[in-house]
């Protein structure tokens, strides 16, 4: 089944409590694959009958899925996921198939992976305040987090709804950007910057000590002892922004710097916005978007990111419409989406792993987040954070692969679903101060060969322009402007 419009109508056996959320996933999968969302009654459509079973009765030509979604409780939220072998691919069922039929309930397994419900059951949180990597789904239970397991799973469905029962396959979901096969949104942290040689002294001195306790790279060490000469020397070492937008002008793309505005903790960054809001503005006069980077108390202490973002307007002389968390730290992500919707601003890119790197929530896609409290769809955009250059480091000595293999990977697996919408980070990839250097060449080796697959590189401003309408086409994100 192919077409431009779909609806989707319920059993009159399933429950209003489980209606809005498995519409959700309906909608998100939508847009994904690019069709708009009618109303169930609109006949000229195709429809989805969720909850086909024994006893029910559909209506003309229905697509059937069996309804087999369930609030997941903190007693199963770690239940053991079920592998099912599909089209030479591995993948993981929160609610197994229906016996009758042989298919799962696609709509329900979205869902689960993308609401994070397996996470919401999870108490455990690290010194910074986050879920472990130790406590996840992935780690629990031996998933990869180099697989879109919501990806695989919306894959199966659309060929299921093409009527290929029969042949398995993954179908990759048609991008809505002209001559673009695959998004990928570049980004940058800065969480240090040159303001004055003390606090470059401590940086490199700090740096120096890492690269053994916690990076072990005998390069990292040489690099930054180079630096501390050269500082030594009168060198200007950390004031990066203008090399790196030139660098990457010379690409031929523009990219996304989040910067802190209000930082009070000790973990915040120790420059002060004005001092580099000439930076940032130059940036910006160049088509680089400046967005928020939401200090290290903005979430869990003090819900400040409405006031952030009013002071980096006031700084960077335009009021950002996204942000990332600074150290990825948000608690859980309901207090996340609260903070941000209180913001008003249109997306985030928070969702990630500071051990490792993958797909979080199992999305080789941005989709808007779901609002528990609310049972509804989120007002913005979450654009999941699939590499960071310092995760990718640790996830190169935990699983012993090159990181340029790693990151290699990720963005295959994204490329053969679908058409992106995921984010990269690389905090200062012009200088070896946040991570080694053969780190930070993983950034620009993967910059030059985009062109190879169809790929561009762009910031999240450019992404949400430019696919804001598939999103609104299946009833989401209405309440969305992006500025021109």
């Amino acid at each position: 089944m192919s077409t431009t419009t779909i609806r989707l109508r319920f059993a009159d056996c399933i429950r209003p409590e489980v209606r809005p959320r498995i519409d959700y996933a309906f909608r998100v999968f939508a847009a994904i694959y690019g069709y708009c969302v009618v109303a169930p009654e609109d006949h000229a459509a195709s429809c989805c009958l969720y909850g086909a079973g024994a006893g029910i009765r559909s209506e003309n030509y229905e697509f059937l899925i069996p309804a087999r979604y369930s609030a997941r409780t903190p007693s199963c939220a770690t239940a053991p996921l079920s592998k099912h072998r599909y089209a030479g691919e591995d993948l993981f069922l929160a609610f197994g198939v229906d016996e009758s039929s042989g298919r799962p309930d696609w709509l329900g397994e979205i869902f689960s992976w993308l609401s994070a419900e397996l996470e919401r059951s999870i108490d455990q949180r690290d010194s910074v305040g986050r879920i472990p990597y130790s406590e996840t789904v992935f780690h629990r239970q031996g998933l990869s987090p180099l697989d879109s397991h919501a990806g695989r799973l919306m894959a199966w469905f659309e060929n299921a709804l093409r009527g290929n029962d029969g042949f398995e396959a993954l179908p990759k979901a048609p991008s809505p950007l002209p001559n673009v096969n695959h998004a990928v949104i570049a980004s940058h942290d800065i969480d240090f910057y040159l303001t004055n040689k003390s606090d470059a002294f401590r940086r490199l001195s700090k740096n120096i000590v890492l690269s053994a306790t916690h990076y072990r790279s005998a390069s990292f060490c040489r690099s930054n002892v180079r630096m501390f000469a050269g500082l030594l020397g009168g060198e200007q070492i950390g004031d990066y922004i203008p090399r790196m937008v030139d660098e990457i002008q010379s690409l031929g793309f523009r990219s996304t710097l989040f910067a802190v505005a209000e930082g009070r903790h000790r973990r915040d960054p120790d420059y002060e916005i004005t001092r580099i809001a000439p930076r940032l503005r130059d940036a910006a006069a160049k088509g680089f978007e400046v967005a928020l980077h939401g200090s290290y108390d903005s979430v869990i202490v003090s819900r400040s990111l409405e006031s952030e973002t009013e002071a980096l307007k006031a700084a960077a002389g335009k009021r950002p419409i996204g942000g990332r968390q600074h150290w990825l730290r948000f608690g859980r992500q309901d207090q996340l989406y609260r903070c941000i919707t209180d913001a008003k601003l249109a997306y985030d890119s928070s969702l990630g792993f500071a051990e490792t790197c993958g797909f979080r929530n199992g999305a080789c896609f941005s989709f808007p987040p779901y609002d528990f409290e609310n049972e509804r769809a989120c007002s913005f955009l979450e654009i999941p954070l699939v590499i960071m250059d310092g995760s990718l480091h640790l996830a190169s000595q935990r699983l012993g692969k090159a990181s340029q293999v790693i990151a290699d990977k990720i963005l295959a697996e994204s490329r053969s679903l679908g058409w992106g919408g995921i984010a990269i980070l690389w905090h200062n990839p012009i200088e070896p101060l946040q991570v080694p250097a053969e780190i930070n060449e993983v950034f620009w080796n993967s910059a030059k060969k985009r062109k190879e697959y169809g790929e561009e590189w762009m910031s999240a401003q450019e992404f949400l322009k430019a696919s804001l309408c598939r999103y609104q086409n299946a009833g989401l994100l209405k309440e969305v402007r992006v500025d021109a």
